[in-house]
């Protein structure tokens, strides 16, 4: 993964330097201005991870520029955390109605900076990569989460998502009743998640349409699985309407235009386990769950499969 970017505009260039210096030690990549519009040109043409923003600034006050960044769209959503001696609250909301992400007074405590700088990049990343049916963490955020679980060297499975006979039933109801499906998933996966995983933190992700990916510890994913198809498959028939609840079925059409009788939508899942084999990359282990899907959607019903290929 690529290296965070810093902006850091300060007109106090020995501050500067030193809190450069710190975070190319730490693995960042810096760049650096010391006036007002020096800042705002080159946080446009840099596009920063995060920006430190001194209010004390020789052209335009730091509050004025933080102002003018949050109305040009590419720094709409960047993170901004101001620097300031002042130490006093009313100087702290002025950053903040200004439209700043957060607030730290000089001299520079090194190692907040990089705890506020480090959490100011992954909220951005987890808000701007959020689904918006879900609000679960998208695609950057998934890789990201497995790509630092394999650089731990820790022992965790990652558990894949499907709906199975979903385009039908989206198909029969409609979007809004497939939205409903879709949180429905949503919410089963992240409950049983949550409520079993005893042993570290869990992680639930959105890849997008029908698809999701869950992180948990390699000894509780069976248990996780099972307790998914559990809830799923007592909660998915609430979505159907009531002579398809009493009949078991809907009634669509297939690709070549002919009628067919489709069951309830089920509950697909793979897990993949890091014990098993060694992954370097997180695509490895999408690759995988890609060959194992199509088996766990084969059963017709809710069901889950593993890399050690033995259907449960």
């Amino acid at each position: 993964m690529a290296a965070s970017k810093v902006l850091i505009i300060d007109d106090e260039v020995n501050i500067a330097h030193f809190v450069g210096d710190f975070l190319e030690e730490n693995g960042f990549v810096v760049g650096m201005v010391h006036t007002g519009r020096e800042g705002l040109k080159a946080a446009m043409e840099q596009f920063p991870d995060v920006i430190l923003l001194d209010v004390d600034l020789p052209d335009i006050n730091g509050y004025a520029v933080c102002s003018a960044m949050r109305q040009k769209n590419a720094l709409r959503n960047k993170p901004i955390l101001m620097l300031t001696s002042l130490n006093d609250q009313q100087n702290e909301l002025a950053g903040l109605k200004a439209g700043a992400d957060d607030y730290l007074t000089k001299p520079i405590n090194t190692s907040r900076l990089l705890a506020r700088i480090n959490t100011a990049i992954h909220r951005n990343i987890r808000e701007l990569d959020a689904n918006p049916l879900t609000h679960l963490p998208g695609n950057a955020s998934i890789f990201q989460e497995i790509e630092r679980r394999l650089k731990n060297n820790a022992a965790f499975s990652v558990i894949y998502a499907d709906l199975n006979d979903f385009k039908a039933f989206n198909d029969v109801y409609g979007f809004f009743r497939g939205d409903q499906a879709i949180k429905l998933a949503a919410q089963c996966i992240t409950f049983c998640v949550e409520s079993h995983v005893k042993q570290g933190l869990s992680f639930v992700g959105h890849v997008g349409g029908d698809d999701f990916v869950a992180v948990v510890h390699a000894d509780e994913a069976e248990a996780v699985c099972k307790d998914i198809i559990a809830r799923f498959d007592s909660m998915i028939p609430q979505l159907y309407d009531e002579k398809d609840q009493q009949r078991g079925y809907i009634e669509g059409k297939s690709r070549q235009g002919q009628s067919v009788r489709y069951s309830f939508v089920s509950i697909a899942l793979v897990i993949v386990n890091s014990t098993e084999r060694k992954f370097q990359h997180p695509g490895e282990i999408s690759s995988l769950s890609s060959e194992l899907k199509t088996w766990a959607k084969s059963f017709g019903k809710s069901a889950y499969v593993t890399d050690r290929r033995k259907p449960q």
